[in-house]
């Protein structure tokens, strides 16, 4: 498995004043070898590759002090970089999916870089950069596994470390002894099959306000000021309070989830086709792929397992006789002429667990007892 930790980094005056001269450099290089590129097919009908460009960049390092000064490895990240954000784009090409070529970065924009593991060192809370030297770290919990790469981001916290490790192989699957289905919502965040409601938090909603107010605040500072730097900064760090309340749930009730059940069943949704209209700014905020991904995620560490199924249907369908019962959304009672009355998303989170049942391969020591 494959692990990624992240931790605030500390560095010196001195030290952060070279950082950001890399990241400049590095996104003066990623905008020159995308130029590049698009030149040489726009010219010639020739695709380059990161391994012309690096050898291109080799010459450059040894005819110019300045790019010299700058580790390379820091410099081929942006070429990486680059490399992926075309692999993303001809994928999505073949896929039929809207392009997004890649496209230019400002220095705003680009603000990490990333290091091969046979180029750093950890030792306690520091970290040892080549041409930079020991920089400090919050430890604040333990490194897991074998440390693969580092990468160094700049956020509008200050600078941050994320070390991927590999924490070696996934534990064995546990015996499937409770399921529970579930369904998530806009009214609810989520609901369990069983009945119990996961109240949707609204983390933007609840900081539109102190959001908007430090926008306001942005927009009347001077363009170039350093009030404008602050006011900018203020901002980014309202997003990112979201963000992190939002990753923070999704986190926890994916924990509190696998804590109960072995097996949670849920839809396997096509988010992006869903963010259009009237309700793509609370489909945002509820961040239900965010949820899926914890959920997919918690299940591979903690040895349980997790089934992704079809949500059309789910909740016409009724989940005690199959009788299929059309609602508009606005509705949200389920009234099946068999008896059966529920909420709709309770009926959902039933026959999402009930199509995971249908679909899963248990194992034969299983004892499956329905989270009903």
């Amino acid at each position: 498995m494959i692990r990624a930790f992240r931790f605030p980094l500390r560095p010196t005056q001195a030290q952060e004043a070279t950082l950001t001269a890399w990241l400049a450099q590095c996104c003066e290089l990623y905008n020159a070898a995308l130029e590049q590129r698009r030149e040489a097919w726009r010219k010639q009908r020739v695709s380059m590759t990161r391994y012309q460009q690096q050898k291109e960049l080799t010459d450059l390092r040894g005819s110019d002090h300045e790019w010299a000064a700058v580790p390379v490895y820091v410099q081929r990240s942006a070429l990486e970089r680059l490399e992926r954000a075309f692999r993303g784009f001809y994928g999505r090409v073949r896929r039929g999916d809207v392009p997004g070529f890649p496209r230019f970065r400002s220095r705003e924009r680009y603000d990490s870089f990333s290091i091969q593991c046979h180029k750093f060192r950890i030792e306690g809370d520091r970290v040892h950069l080549p041409k930079l030297g020991a920089v400090h770290f919050h430890a604040y919990r333990e490194l897991r596994g074998t440390v693969r790469e580092l990468r160094v981001h700049r956020g509008p916290r200050g600078w941050s470390i994320s070390i991927t490790c590999d924490i070696g192989e996934a534990p064995a699957k546990a015996p499937v002894r409770s399921v529970v289905g579930v369904d998530v919502g806009l009214e609810a965040f989520a609901t369990l099959s069983n009945g119990e409601r996961i109240e949707n938090p609204r983390h933007f909603r609840v900081g539109a306000e102190a959001l908007a107010h430090r926008q306001r605040s942005l927009a009347r500072m001077k363009p170039g000021s350093r009030s404008r730097q602050r006011a900018k900064r203020l901002v980014g760090r309202a997003h990112l309070r979201i963000a992190n309340q939002r990753l923070d749930h999704a986190r926890k009730l994916a924990a509190a989830l696998f804590a109960r059940f072995d097996l949670v069943c849920h839809e396997d949704l096509q988010i992006a086709r869903m963010v259009h209209g009237h309700l793509a700014k609370s489909i945002h905020d509820a961040a239900w792929g965010q949820f899926l991904r914890c959920i997919a995620l918690k299940a591979e560490e903690a040895g349980k397992h997790c089934i992704a199924v079809d949500p059309r249907g789910t909740s016409q369908a009724c989940a005690a006789c199959g009788t299929v019962v059309k609602k508009e959304l606005a509705e949200r009672e389920h009234r099946c002429d068999c008896g059966f009355v529920t909420h709709r998303d309770h009926n959902a989170a039933m026959n999402v667990l009930a199509r995971g049942l249908r679909v899963g391969q248990l194992t034969e020591a299983s004892e499956v007892r329905r989270g009903l």
